[in-house]
C-alpha cells in the first residue's frame, strides 16, 4: 500500500499537470470505485482541478469556483494515476505491473478524466480497494477529522498525543498504525522509526515513556520527509507521476532487512509479526 510519502509524491506531481484545466469528459469503468455514484460524471463535467490537499494517505481535490465541491481519493492498496498527454504517459501509485500504463484506459482503468486541451488523467486500481468519493465541504471536513496529527507537522502537538495514547494495552506499533491517532505512518516507516528511536515495536504503549513517544513521533518525521526528498519508497513498482521510481530503499535500515547486520551494532535484524504485520527490529538496539 502506498504511504504518506509516495501518496506525497503523487500529489505534488500532480499539482504540475492537471489544474486549471477544465474536465470534458469522464468515463467511469467501475461504479464500485465512485461509490455507485450515477451522478459522478455530470457533477463534475465542466469543472477544472483548483488544488490537491492531503491527510495522511487521503488525497482531497477541490474544485474552481466551487466552494462545495471536494473528489476524496484514496489509492489503497494497487491504486495509481497515470497523466497522459500527447508526448508522454507518466504514473504514480502502486501497480501490480510494469504494463499498467499500456492502452490506456485499459483493463484495470476504473476512472478516465478527459481534459479540453487533450490531456487525460486515469485511475488504474487492479484489486479495487481504491475510491473517488464526491463530497461537499461538511462530508470532506469530516473525513479529515478522522485523522490524527500527521509525524512531518512541524507543529506536532506531542503532549496531546501522548495523553491520547498513555493508557493504551495494545503494542507501540498498532498504535502507531491507527490513522485516527497519527496519520500517514504505515507498516514500512513505523519500523524505520521504531528503529531510529531505539524502542522495541511490541512494547505496550502504556509502558513506553513521553520521551520515548516524542522521539519516536520525531523519528517518524524525519524518515517520512527524506522519503519524500527522495520520491517514497519502491515496492511492487511504484513510480512517481514523473514515472520515476522511489528510490528511499536505499536508506531504509531495518525494514526488508532480516537476517542482515545492524547497521548500528551488527547484530542480526529480525523479524516477527505484530499487529498482523510482518515487523523488523533489532534485539540489541531496541528496547
Amino acid at each position: 500500500m502506498p504511504e504518506l510519502p509516495e501518496v506525497e509524491t503523487v500529489r505534488l506531481q500532480l499539482l504540475h499537470k492537471i489544474l486549471n484545466k477544465p474536465i470534458e469528459k469522464i468515463k467511469v469503468f467501475n461504479q464500485k470505485t465512485v461509490a455507485n455514484n450515477a451522478n459522478f460524471s455530470k457533477k463534475l463535467i465542466g469543472k477544472s482541478f483548483a488544488n490537491i490537499d492531503r491527510i495522511g494517505k487521503l488525497l482531497i481535490f477541490s474544485f474552481k469556483d466551487e466552494k462545495d465541491l471536494f473528489l476524496l481519493t484514496h489509492l489503497k492498496m494497487t491504486g495509481q494515476f497515470f497523466y497522459v498527454d500527447q508526448k508522454e504517459i507518466v504514473g504514480g501509485g502502486h501497480s501490480s505491473g510494469v504494463d499498467d500504463s499500456k492502452d490506456l484506459p485499459n483493463r484495470h482503468t476504473r476512472i478516465a478524466f478527459y481534459f479540453t486541451d487533450g490531456t487525460s488523467l486515469f485511475f488504474n486500481d487492479m484489486r479495487m480497494f481504491g475510491y473517488m468519493k464526491i463530497a461537499n465541504l461538511v462530508e470532506a471536513e469530516k473525513a479529515k477529522a478522522r485523522f490524527g496529527q500527521e509525524p512531518i507537522a512541524n507543529d506536532f502537538d506531542f503532549q496531546k498525543f501522548s495523553e491520547r495514547i498513555k493508557k493504551k494495552n495494545t503494542p507501540i506499533k498498532a498504535t502507531l498504525l491507527d490513522q485516527s491517532l497519527v496519520a500517514g505512518l504505515g507498516n514500512i516507516y513505523v519500523d524505520e522509526a521504531l528503529f531510529l528511536a531505539g524502542v522495541l515495536p511490541n512494547r505496550k504503549t502504556s509502558e513506553v515513556s513521553e520521551k520515548e513517544i516524542k522521539n519516536i513521533i520525531k523519528a517518524g518525521g524525519k524518515v517520512m520527509n527524506k522519503s519524500i526528498t527522495y520520491g517514497g519508497t519502491t515496492f511492487q513498482h511504484f513510480l512517481d507521476i514523473g514515472g520515476q521510481t522511489g528510490n528511499y530503499t536505499d536508506f531504509l535500515k531495518v525494514f526488508g532487512k532480516q537476517n542482515t547486520p545492524c547497521p548500528k551494532c551488527k547484530t542480526l535484524i529480525q523479524k516477527s509479526r505484530v499487529a498482523g504485520r510482518g515487523t523488523h527490529f533489532c534485539p540489541n538496539c531496541q528496547k
